[in-house]
């Protein structure tokens, strides 16, 4: 009768003693076991969550890191390898400064100096340098860098192109190729420019023949699609197989160099009449086809050290063109692509000289309205328009002339008059020379 529950309750209430005070010492001992068991799975979860919250912060920290660690090894090695390209002095005032961020141009020359010969091979497929004296640009194009849009424009002149050559360079200066400009170094090719097209050039780079050789063989070779076979006997061109083609270091080469071509057509082979005016155009093709190589190899390490070992052995460029500016450059461009690429060729006329040296005329008012266009590519309308100047233009072979407005930096009024049927304008179709593929 001590307990009016129902028979075993006591056993299941308490520990088996049917005590009531025992029960209410073991039931709290049990509750304060289990808050400590709660507590510690607490400060075990607590301690896991600090664990991976630490893990996480390191690893953040170390890709903090990681990252200037790494890009300050790139900046030394890129710095190591810029160190060794060539670099020349240009006399005070030639070269022009740009502002930080504004358009500049940039003189790009492809040498045909063959002091870099020194093997028999070299002297068999080049020339050597005994017999070949002094150098000139076989390659003349002006880049405008424009740093806003991440554009590039390219003007060729061409190598022939009758020009006054300034200064007193016995055999070189007064009315001469253009190309002679660059006998006696960048400076005189810098004036010439300046001084005839009224172009300013803030910077030049110039790479020599085994240099385009060294960058291809670098990347593998390019591919151009070829719809005849070519060849060129002087340059040692040949592409006996059409469509799309790769092109090693020797053959590419002669491909951006001939301007002697022939193209078998119909089982015939034809020559290419266009000569200089045809070479410019594979220039452009070589270098689209090796951008688009480069940036197919982009994460290949070992093609891009060999490429970058490739031009800093062959590149020359003037002394105010600092690291700094060049890596840079190439980090603003690095997404360039083909279409970011824009080409010109500055209109000529063709003319034999009382000696029967073939030559190359300025095409006005052509040459003064592209040039002037040129120039005004990346500046603002309110700076272009404070250097306007007033150009009296004549319709090509009409006899009439009107007076219009060019933006120009040139002082020179230009007054020629050149008939259109006897310009040569970069519009010739060329069905022979290869695309990019």
């Amino acid at each position: 009768m001590e307990n009016d529950g129902a028979p075993g309750d006591g056993v299941r209430a308490g520990s088996g003693t049917g005590d009531g005070r025992s029960d209410a010492a073991s039931s709290s001992r049990r509750g304060a076991h289990s808050r400590r068991s709660v507590r510690r799975a607490a400060r075990r979860a607590r301690t896991r969550g600090q664990r991976w919250r630490r893990r996480i912060i390191g690893a953040f920290a170390a890709v903090l890191i990681a990252i200037p660690a790494a890009a300050g090894a790139s900046w030394w090695y890129l710095n190591y390898k810029l160190d060794q390209a060539h670099r020349v002095h240009i006399a005070k005032g030639i070269l022009k400064r740009a502002k930080p961020g504004a358009p500049f141009n940039v003189l790009l020359i492809g040498s045909d100096s063959r002091s870099f010969v020194n093997t028999p091979g070299q002297a068999n497929r080049f020339g050597s340098g005994s017999v070949v004296t002094g150098q000139r640009s076989d390659v003349v194009i002006i880049a405008r860098i424009v740093p806003a849009t991440k554009q590039i424009y390219m003007l060729s002149i061409p190598r022939d192109t009758w020009v006054n050559i300034p200064g007193h360079v016995q055999y070189i200066s007064g009315m001469n190729r253009i190309n002679a400009a660059f006998n006696s170094g960048a400076g005189l090719l810098i004036r010439t420019l300046r001084a005839d097209f009224g172009i300013p050039i803030e910077h030049f780079a110039e790479i020599n023949f085994a240099g385009f050789q060294s960058m291809v063989q670098a990347v593998g070779g390019i591919r151009i699609d070829f719809p005849y076979p070519v060849e060129d006997a002087y340059t040692g061109l040949s592409v006996q197989h059409t469509g799309c083609q790769l092109i090693s270091g020797g053959n590419s080469l002669a491909f951006v160099r001939s301007r002697h071509l022939y193209y078998k057509q119909n089982g015939v082979w034809q020559p290419d009449y266009g000569s200089d005016w045809s070479r410019i155009r594979r220039q452009d093709v070589f270098f689209h086809a090796l951008l688009d190589q480069v940036k197919s190899k982009a994460l290949d390490l070992p093609a891009m050290t060999a490429l970058l070992g490739a031009v800093v052995k062959n590149l020359t460029i003037d002394s105010t063109f600092t690291n700094t500016e060049l890596i840079k450059l190439a980090w603003d461009f690095r997404h360039t692509s083909t279409s970011s690429i824009h080409t010109e060729v500055l209109p000529t006329v063709p003319d034999v000289l009382p000696s029967g040296a073939d030559v190359l005329l300025e095409a006005q008012p052509y040459d003064s309205q592209m040039i002037a266009k040129f120039l005004a590519i990346g500046v603002t309308h309110r700076a272009a328009a404070s250097t306007t100047t007033t150009t009296t233009i004549a319709s090509g072979g009409s006899g009439s002339s009107t007076s219009s407005t060019t933006t120009s930096t040139s002082t020179t009024t230009t007054t020629t008059t050149t008939p259109s049927s006897s310009v040569v304008f970069d519009n010739q179709p060329e069905p022979w020379n290869g695309t990019p593929c």
